[in-house]
């Protein structure tokens, strides 16, 4: 495992190359979710794909993490192209543009079909991992989810929604019992306590982008649509998400109808964190895609 920095125009991406990238297996780029996060989970997955002698790459996203954080941006300077283009340098940074694979989780997943839209030559395969699709969309489904839950809990958490009071201690109990169902069903490791003191230090990315809530998008994204361009994905494309997942059937459903060479997976046990909750069987499924890609 060896760390590096990327100098761009916009500053420093910091990443971390997992095995080495000389091997005949196609590395496999990781980008991790938020946005506003870091890639410090998406080394557990690099560590599943490292096991098979595939090298992995992760790294925080420009204003995440290690990279450099650009606090003096305006929110209008935080847009999917930025990151698509961040992206793009660090692969032909690190000299794999002729051939990789790419993996997204959550956010991250968008920004992956994202590139993937753009056909890039050397891109082998792509993984969509409880990703993010079209901002109303999931704004809607986890609506429905919030009105499934007992109708107090509901209540409370749409009234501080609608209500732009979020910050309201009895919201943030409601909250995290909808977490509990539908973003991690296991007790959370490390990474996944720290996400929200993530976002909370990187608010430039996370709030300019998405918003002050986890449930409601306000910020650059809100609006955004990407399902009107999935058909030119060509690469073969591998969806996953968790039965429980806030990122629902309904959203994995237009992802695999509009990505002609796509398959889908569902882990009957899990919500958000698929590669945590039901670790063995997301190592197998994503190995054995990679393999055949």
């Amino acid at each position: 495992m060896r760390t590096g920095r990327m100098q761009w125009k916009y500053g420093e991406t910091a990443y971390t190359v997992f095995g080495d990238l000389s091997s005949e297996l196609t590395p496999l780029v990781i980008l991790h979710g938020g946005p506003g996060s870091t890639s410090r989970g998406m080394a557990t997955i690099a560590q599943y794909v490292l096991a098979t002698g595939r090298p992995a790459i992760t790294y925080d996203q420009i204003g995440c993490g290690e990279s450099s954080e650009l606090l003096d941006k305006p929110q209008d300077f935080w847009q999917i192209s930025l990151f698509v283009e961040e992206c793009e340098a660090l692969i032909n940074h690190l000299g794999i543009a002729e051939k990789f694979s790419l993996l997204g989780h959550s956010w991250g997943g968008l920004l992956a079909a994202e590139m993937a839209i753009t056909q890039p030559a050397g891109l082998q395969s792509i993984i969509l991992s409880s990703a993010l699709g079209d901002t109303q969309t999931w704004m809607d489904e986890v609506r429905k989810l919030v009105h499934q839950m007992p109708e107090a809990i509901a209540q409370t958490i749409i009234r501080h929604e609608d209500g732009g009071t979020t910050d309201d201690p009895e919201y943030m109990v409601a909250a995290e019992k909808f977490y509990d169902l539908h973003v991690i069903r296991i007790p959370k490791p490390p990474h996944v306590l720290e996400y929200t003191e993530q976002s909370a230090a990187h608010p430039n990315v996370y709030h300019s982008m998405w918003g002050r809530s986890e449930l409601n998008c306000t910020g650059t994204l809100n609006g955004h649509i990407v399902t009107d361009r999935l058909v030119n994905i060509t690469a073969q494309t591998l969806i996953l998400s968790g039965r429980h997942d806030e990122s629902t059937p309904a959203i994995n459903e237009i992802f695999k109808a509009k990505i002609v060479d796509s398959a889908w997976e569902i882990f009957e046990e899990s919500a958000h964190y698929t590669y945590l909750e039901e670790a063995g069987k997301y190592q197998r499924v994503i190995n054995s895609f990679l393999e055949s890609s």
